[in-house]
């Protein structure tokens, strides 16, 4: 929490987490204010809330920053943002100070390092030898990756990496409470 900058730190029912996270990205205000810590779930705390959300450039600079910091000091660190609505993917993974990959699928200029794991794979699959940020956007073979990013999804390139919290099973996650805290407004 502290190497976050998180403050105001409170404890909140797991099921008011949910519905708080939900009610912050869609507070046009203060959309980055707050979020919410999970316990421990298979060995990775979950931060979740829009402020983490790479996908907004404003954030994007700050956020990477942030997961290299992270990784230098527990050896990983890992952003996901994935939408529901097909408003995009994005995922930036550390280790040990470095950023490994930054991909944001609405931004690929943004990107950084190299694609690995089940991207380099859907990559490979749909004949894309280099990286999707490379790509002519008017040629056919990016239209179609882009059409679904090659169907490959945050929650999947989590899942490898890490953990994938929409698939993780009901009695590996304490249900009696996370915690909630304030964000440090990004400058």
């Amino acid at each position: 929490m502290s190497a976050l900058g998180l403050t105001d730190v409170r404890d909140i029912a797991w099921a008011d987490g949910v519905e708080l996270i939900d009610d912050v990205a869609h507070d046009e205000k203060e959309p980055f204010s707050t979020v919410v810590v999970t316990p421990p779930m298979q060995g990775w705390a979950l931060v979740v809330g829009p402020y983490f959300g790479l996908p907004f450039p404003q954030q994007t600079a700050h956020l990477t920053d942030v997961c290299r910091e992270l990784s230098a000091n527990f050896g990983k660190a890992q952003l996901f943002f994935h939408s529901e609505q097909n408003d995009g993917e994005a995922w930036l993974i550390a280790e040990r100070g470095r950023i490994r990959r930054r991909w944001i699928s609405e931004y690929p200029q943004l990107a950084l390092g190299e694609p690995f794991g089940v991207e380099r794979r859907l990559l490979d699959a749909y004949g894309i030898t280099g990286k999707p940020e490379d790509l002519d956007p008017n040629s056919d073979l990016a239209r179609d990756w882009s059409a679904t990013w090659g169907q490959c999804w945050a929650t999947t390139v989590a899942g490898e990496s890490s953990i994938d919290p929409t698939t993780t099973a009901p009695d590996t996650v304490s249900t009696s409470g996370m915690l909630v805290a304030a964000a440090a407004p990004i400058e």
